[in-house]
């Protein structure tokens, strides 16, 4: 079976304005089809990765500038676990802060003031699970410089304690002498109980 010949015997009698535009038109179309057919996919392709480039040169840099402050942040978080150890060293068990409340209201006495109120509240556990608040509500009576060295040797216990909510009246004379009445919450920093390992399977402690 023989194939169909392209007859091209009219060209001859073509004009030539009409034979160049029909060049122009073939040539224009090889020029369409290879731009959306070849070029148009692989410029894509070229726009994608140099996206993707971009993209991993940005967190490059992020994770240069990361690497250049671990150090610091290392260090810095070094220096928090000590501050964090030392305070901790700081707080009591619960049995140890219930005798150190007891000091201070024998050393309140001690030093003249009389006690009004003296009265624990309910152990409260602070949000970070780090230790728990040990308030107590009081109330004395005495001068002002007695109240004050009082505070004073709250400040300066190695344990960690605090005076909040502080209130004082107006001056009274008693007795011939000057008595504020002083009301305020003292509170107790507690270290939270230690965890204690369960008993490995089979064996009964002793």
């Amino acid at each position: 079976m023989e194939l169909p010949t392209l007859k091209l015997d009219w060209l001859e009698t073509t004009p030539t304005r009409h034979k160049v535009a029909l060049l122009v038109l073939i040539l224009g179309a090889m020029a369409g089809g290879f731009y959306y057919y070849i070029a148009q996919p692989k410029l894509d392709v070229i726009a994608s990765l140099e996206a993707e480039v971009t993209k991993l040169e940005a967190e490059i840099q992020t994770n240069t500038v990361k690497v250049k402050h671990l150090d610091e942040l290392i260090a810095a978080n070094q220096q928090l676990e000590i501050e964090l150890a030392k305070k901790k060293e700081r707080l009591p068990p619960e049995d140890e802060a219930v005798m150190l409340l007891k000091q201070l209201s024998d050393l309140a006495i001690r030093l003249g003031l009389d006690i009004k109120l003296w009265k624990p509240g309910n152990q409260v556990e602070d949000p970070s699970k780090l230790f728990f608040r040990l308030p107590v509500n009081v109330e004395v009576a005495g001068g002002y410089h007695t109240a004050a060295l009082f505070f004073d040797r709250i400040k300066n216990l190695p344990r960690i304690m605090n005076v909040s909510d502080l209130r004082m009246g107006a001056p009274k004379s008693e007795k011939d002498r000057i008595v504020i009445q002083t009301v305020f919450e003292l509170i107790a920093f507690v270290a939270p109980p230690e965890k204690k390992e369960p008993a490995p399977a089979g064996k009964s402690p002793i």
